[in-house]
């Protein structure tokens, strides 16, 4: 069994849960997305900022970063790498509020990307596709 942020990750049926990082500077972005997994049975934290995020990563182990390019304090596709570094083929979705932002170089690294606004639907196929 292990330990997500100090806490078991144990679900019902005594599987263990998937753990999913998420990091975004805009507190509506965090309360969506703790809507969007609520009736999932993930074990899901979240980080307001790129140092947050960074520190967690650092003492954490996670199945999946969500993480917003642009923060004041960083940029997340050094989460990505940081994510990428700790945890050998490490599953990560990057979220933008706008694709004209991303260098095609970065779009590359991060390997799946999404636009805000994004679909519920198709992000969370996104997010199953990626914890298969």
């Amino acid at each position: 069994m292990r330990k997500v942020g100090g806490i078991l990750a144990v679900n019902e049926e005594g599987r263990m849960s998937r753990s999913i990082l998420v990091a975004d500077d805009d507190a509506a972005m965090l309360n969506l997305y703790k809507r969007m997994f609520a009736a999932k049975d993930y074990v899901l934290t979240r980080a307001s900022s790129f140092s947050e995020a960074a520190g967690l990563i650092n003492s954490n182990n996670y199945d999946l970063l969500i993480t917003d390019l642009m923060f004041p304090d960083g940029i997340g596709t050094e989460l990505i790498r940081l994510f990428e570094k700790k945890r050998e083929g490490a599953k990560c979705l990057l979220v933008t509020g706008s694709v004209s932002e991303l260098d095609p170089k970065l779009v590359q690294e991060a390997g799946c990307y999404f636009e805000k606004p994004f679909k519920i639907q198709v992000f969370m196929a996104a997010v199953e596709e990626a914890l298969a």
